[in-house]
């Protein structure tokens, strides 16, 4: 069993079908695996199932009674440098961690019985960014950085000065006199690492397999002109002189400490919010995830540390991690799993999108099967074939995404004495090869090449190639059976024609029965009443429900009328920049607007620019808008007075008296301004109640206008 499958069969065993000689089993596998995620960077894991194997040895080192063993110890990060060992002044150790809320509170009650409090008590904390990137520590003297240092075993550091004064957030000089022993963490933007293989790829270098590899590698490069160009980032935490600073600056708090070095120019964790209990962690946690996706590098989770420095030594430290402080990791977005097979997908507008059937797999509580592989050259960048072990991840309510491939040295090795490649295996290798027993193979045995097509999967046609979007795709836009159900479903779709009844199931019957074959045959429907009530399943109530959410939809704003059209590049704020030329039905079927005029609007790139001229003066797409309105009444957007208020963006947060959420996004919408989920630098209002939490907070930050609701409706 290799090291891969014995990581799989510790993962999936009962912590109570261990016995004692796996412990020493488990401390080496773990060992292996921090050798490859540090030393190699080659991880074949991810971080939450090597968590899940440290957490299990916790367990048994606990049970067995093992004072000193691995997870009482600090992990060494790298055995081998050229770069020279640098002793510093305090040991950097881990953070415990958790996935689940009810952790945290045992967590608090664990400090409340060291501190002999009772558990009514409130223990202030701070809540920030938990970065997993390259530990490094800036010392500064008289106002200078002098010395820059990573970590390598705990102990001793890597001097790595030169590669640091590269990175462009990270101050030459500041505004502190005294000796300052500033700690944090560089990454790397996810943009920067994307174009960083992307370049690798066509040179012929080593490709990275994730962000935080790329970091530390670009901050070990001899050439520091290299790292110059990686467009790294720190983000300062910590200070290795902690203690001596903050009594000299007269703090007593964790958060004032921090804040500080703000003030001396270092950029600190966007997220960093105090709490005055466990109780308003847990529901900033539950409120953090709008903030999350505007991020432009990873994070894996976020820290929690009691913010009253001076109970931090009588709370504690193990070996091992502070007591005083755990690390609340998001639930397992990546995991490892196999493919199995690929489907290539026609999507609406012809573009053949290759998606992976994978060995099914449990991840952020879901049962994940598929995963898209995005278009082929993104294949050949992560060089991913058929039966590879490979690394998924899954955000929140997002497709699921195949973000690199395990890598395991000699991956099916050549038998001795045969003259076929070391490594990754074809059919063709391994039929030829004395594996083959005589020619016979199964699925597994070898790893099979993922190809786009040559012809339409749906309709037969000889797929084109579009060098300047990396896709191939299907020219039969008009009768591939595949693109019009999928150019259906768009159109009927929330921000389109909004018909709740009419999901793609019943789209793909409907076009199956005959009842549909183009957009306009949608509002035909109510006609087949009968033929829809005799198919089974369909019941008197729900065909009703489905033929008035169509009578409903015959009424429609001009913006949902644009998306529902399947124009290419048009989604609905650039439906909102477009609407504002196209004011009647005789500008959509007359369509005199230049492409010039049409690339001047806001929010329109040339390339959707074209798409939507060749649109509109389309004979066929000018029948099919003819026939549209013979059904469809459009409401055009009208003149606003206050036009110095259009367009804007507005946050909402709290609740509102005689108001539901909802309501209040419909007005916006109405005043043709935007609703965004988080607050940001671009927001220009933030609508909040008297006891707004992290949004008011982050909107006084930015200099963000907050306004009251009756301003608002004012």
């Amino acid at each position: 069993m290799d090291e891969l499958q014995l990581s799989k069969h510790y993962l999936a065993l009962d912590i109570n079908d261990f016995v004692v000689f796996d412990i020493e089993k488990l401390a080496s596998l773990l060992e292996y695996h921090s050798d490859l995620y540090y030393n190699k960077e080659k991880p074949i894991i991810s971080d939450y199932e090597y968590d899940q194997l440290f957490k299990k040895l916790q367990i048994l080192e606990e049970k067995f009674d093992i004072k000193e063993g691995q997870t009482h110890k600090v992990w060494s990060d790298i055995t081998t440098s050229t770069f020279t060992k640098v002793a510093h002044s305090r040991p950097m150790i881990s953070l415990d961690n958790t996935y689940n809320e009810e952790d945290l509170r045992d967590f608090d009650e664990r400090i409340k019985r060291v501190l002999a409090l009772d558990f009514s008590n409130n223990i202030p904390y701070v809540i920030e960014f938990k970065f997993d990137w390259l530990w490094v520590e800036l010392i500064y003297k008289n106002w200078e950085l002098v010395q820059a240092i990573t970590r390598w075993n705990g102990i001793e550091w890597e001097d790595v000065t030169e590669n640091v004064k590269t990175i462009k957030n990270i101050p030459k000089t500041i505004s502190y006199k005294e000796h300052l022993e500033v700690r944090g963490e560089v990454v790397m933007p996810i943009l920067s690492f994307e174009e960083l293989n992307a370049n690798a790829l066509k040179s012929g270098w080593k490709v990275f397999s994730n962000p935080r590899n790329a970091a530390s590698g670009s901050l070990r490069l001899l050439d520091a002109s290299i790292t110059a160009g990686r467009n790294l980032k720190f983000f300062a935490y910590d200070l290795a002189n902690f203690e001596e600073f903050r009594i000299k600056e007269e703090k007593t708090t964790y958060f004032d400490v921090i804040k500080d070095l703000e003030s001396f120019w270092f950029e600190i964790s966007s997220y960093f919010v105090p709490c005055e209990n466990i109780k308003k962690v847990i529901s900033s946690i539950d409120n953090f995830w709008d903030g999350k996706q505007n991020l432009d590098f990873d994070i894996d989770g976020l820290v929690i540390k009691v913010d009253n420095v001076l109970l931090w030594q009588d709370i504690g430290f193990t070996a091992h991690h502070p007591r005083y402080a755990i690390a609340y990791k998001f639930p397992a977005e990546i995991l490892t799993t196999k493919i199995l097979s690929v489907e290539h997908q026609v999507g609406r507008t012809g573009t053949i999108t290759p998606v992976a059937n994978l060995e099914p797999i449990f991840i952020g509580w879901v049962m994940v099967k598929r995963a898209t592989l995005h278009n082929y050259d993104e294949i050949k960048n992560l060089q991913v074939m058929v039966w590879d072990n490979i690394f998924i991840k899954r955000a929140w309510e997002v497709i699921p995404k195949i973000v690199g491939v395990v890598r395991i040295d000699d991956e099916i090795p050549p038998p001795s004495g045969t003259p076929f490649k070391k490594g990754r295996w074809n059919k063709d290798d391994f039929i030829n090869s004395p594996f083959s027993k005589g020619g016979g193979w199964k699925p597994g045995d070898y790893k099979e090449e993922i190809l786009p097509p040559e012809v339409c999967p749906s309709c037969g046609t000889w797929l084109l190639r579009d060098n300047e979007k990396v896709r191939f795709y299907c020219p039969n836009h008009l009768s591939c059976p595949e693109q019009i159900k999928q150019k259906l479903i768009h159109s009927v779709w929330k921000q389109g024609f909004n018909i709740d009844w009419l999901g793609s199931e019943q789209v793909d019957l409907f076009l199956e029965k005959g009842f549909i074959s183009d957009l306009w045959d949608i509002f035909t429907l109510e006609n087949k009443k009968d033929l829809i009530l005799s198919l089974p399943g369909y019941k008197e109530k729900s065909v009703n429900n489905l033929l008035n959410a169509i009578k409903n939809a015959r009424s429609q704003k001009i913006v949902n009328f644009l998306v529902a059209l399947n124009i290419p590049g048009i989604w609905p704020q650039s439906a909102k920049e477009l609407s504002r030329i196209i004011t009647s039905n005789d500008d959509l079927l007359e369509f005199h607007f230049s492409l010039e005029s049409l690339s001047n609007l806001q929010d329109i790139w040339e390339e959707t620019a074209k798409n939507i001229y060749n649109f509109f003066t389309s004979i066929q797409n000018k029948i099919l808008m003819k026939k549209l309105l013979e059904y469809i009444k459009i409401e055009y957007r009208e003149e606003i007075v206050w036009w110095k208020y259009e367009w804007k963006k507005m946050c909402i947060t709290g609740s509102f008296e005689g108001f539901s959420r909802d309501e209040l996004i419909e007005k916006l919408e109405k005043m043709w301004w935007s609703f965004v989920s988080s607050v940001s630098k671009n927001t220009d209002f933030l609508l909040a109640w008297e006891k707004a939490g992290s949004k008011l907070d982050k909107a006084n930050s930015l200099w963000v206008q907050v306004i009251t609701l009756e301003e608002f409706l004012k």
